[in-house]
């Protein structure tokens, strides 16, 4: 099967990786020397201190000659990605965002391609142009969206390696908000204090303001189960208690976040449901705050 990567960053990279065992995959990249390092010299994946390669092809324009797209790119990015979707012929897309803030978009496109959304489970990190390091051993998670047919990316995927499990979920809603929930009271707080996702369990102060954030957030999405959601938050910011969230390395690099996508996602449900979200709000405007300081020293 012919499969298209759309973004060359540590997700981008790592799916290439895995999916490049099985299949012929492109690396669909915006900067033409990217494009170069992979096309001369592959991918590489470290993990477990040992190194990987894999033959990867890699261009610089989507084009309809694959049987499925894999854009993963960040949410903020989706927008200068569209136009080349709605010009090529009808395909299987698969979005690989953190966050909702693209299901807005997706609910009101009408490119008529069969579209797919998922999660990423997996802990990367970019070394290179070319080369990934796997930190984390996770599952792509997926979910057919706004009517297309799950068995045909099933076929498609049949086929994936035991450290890159790729799960078909039937709930596309239950999915994502199952990950936003951790998303969102995780990444802006740990952005905003400066803290490693640990912090936030041992701090008293900090592990309260996130439960008061949990619980607008629960609101807003209608969580069925609140008790079960709760445990999963601490559960992961547990298990990732040494790390530093994608949004407080983007805040220290003077990169834009994926507020946009994780907290602005929840603010416009708010809003359509006449709701109040005054600490998501707050967060809100507090991340984009930093965004525009980029000149900050931490």
């Amino acid at each position: 099967m012919k499969i298209g990567i759309i973004g060359g960053g540590s997700v981008g990279l790592l799916c290439a990786y895995y999916l490049s065992l099985h299949h012929e995959v492109t690396v669909v990249t915006r900067r033409e020397e990217q494009a170069a390092a992979i096309q001369s010299e592959g991918i590489r994946l470290y993990k477990g201190g040992e190194e990987f390669r894999a033959d990867c092809s890699a261009d610089m324009s989507i084009n309809s000659h694959f049987d499925l797209l894999v854009v993963t790119v960040k949410q903020h990015q989706l927008q200068s990605v569209f136009p080349s979707l709605e010009r090529i012929g009808k395909t299987n897309i698969l979005f690989l965002q953190n966050g909702m803030g693209h299901i807005h978009d997706l609910k009101d496109w009408r490119a008529g391609h069969s579209i797919y959304v998922g999660i990423a489970e997996h802990g990367a990190v970019r070394k290179s142009e070319t080369a990934v390091e796997h930190t984390g051993l996770g599952a792509i998670k997926w979910s057919a969206f706004d009517g297309a047919e799950p068995d045909r990316l099933n076929v498609l995927l049949s086929h994936n390696h035991s450290d890159f499990p790729i799960r078909y979920e039937t709930d596309w809603y239950r999915l994502l908000t199952g990950k936003l929930i951790v998303n969102a009271c995780i990444n802006p707080l740990t952005a905003l204090l400066q803290v490693k996702n640990g912090e936030l369990l041992t701090t008293p102060a900090y592990l309260a303001f996130m439960k008061l954030v949990f619980q607008e957030a629960c609101r807003i999405l209608r969580l069925e189960n609140e008790e079960e959601a709760w445990e999963r938050v601490r559960s992961v910011c547990g298990q990732t208690k040494e790390n530093r969230s994608s949004m407080l390395v983007d805040v220290i690099e003077g990169r834009q976040t994926e507020a946009d996508a994780i907290i602005g996602y929840l603010l416009k449900e708010a809003r359509l449901q006449g709701l109040d979200a005054v600490h998501l709000e707050f967060l809100y405007g507090s991340i984009k705050a930093l965004e525009r300081n980029t000149n900050k020293v931490f």
